[in-house]
């Protein structure tokens, strides 16, 4: 008769490792195939280069709303994008960035990244650079020129406008299929 200390009943100790490691893997794989988008992070970005990935073929994706406000006078008529609004009195241009907006990579420049959401002009871009964030990880977000993450406004087709965000930032995202382009290089190491 078997007991519950049998060796028969047991899985030999590496053989539970294995399978404990398995199970761990396949539960994240399950969680994180809910999302289609994956947050653009140093470390993505490091891959990406290392992988020789032509950056510009990348489609990126906006994680938050913004708008972008500057005043206008009534006689002005050199509004190029957005719309005018009347607001306490005032003129305003607002120029929308909704949420999930697809973007393209104009230029990358110091380690940052100008992307355009419209028009593929330089100077409809907006500046990403690697801010840390969560856990240490360094997450592509909305800077200014200078690259600093506490602005309240930027230029953007040659004018001055105001930032209000819907959310306390913008950052950047990349669609899940550019992972599949990558390889990954792993030795095992034999010890001693």
């Amino acid at each position: 008769m078997l007991t519950a200390n049998s060796p028969s009943n047991v899985l030999p100790n590496p053989y539970l490792k294995i399978m404990k490691k398995i199970l761990l893997i396949l539960s994240v794989l399950s969680l994180a195939s809910c999302q289609k988008n994956v947050y653009l992070t140093g470390s993505l970005m490091h891959q990406l280069q290392e992988n020789e990935l032509d950056l510009t073929r990348i489609q990126y994706y906006n994680d938050n709303p913004l708008y972008l406000e500057r005043e206008v006078p009534s006689s002005d008529a050199n509004i190029k994008s957005g719309k005018v609004i009347f607001k306490n009195g005032r003129y305003i241009n607002r120029i929308s960035l909704e949420k999930g907006t697809p973007g393209k990579l104009q230029k990358e420049n110091a380690g940052h990244l100008l992307l355009s959401f419209e028009n593929s002009k330089e100077d409809n871009s907006l500046h990403f650079g690697p801010v840390a964030g969560e856990k240490g990880e360094f997450f592509y977000q909305l800077v200014d020129a200078q690259g600093s993450p506490a602005f309240s406004r930027l230029d953007y087709e040659g004018n001055k406008y105001l930032v209000i965000y819907k959310k306390p930032r913008v950052r950047i995202m990349l669609s899940k299929s550019v992972l599949n382009n990558l390889k990954i290089k792993v030795r095992r190491m034999k010890g001693n």
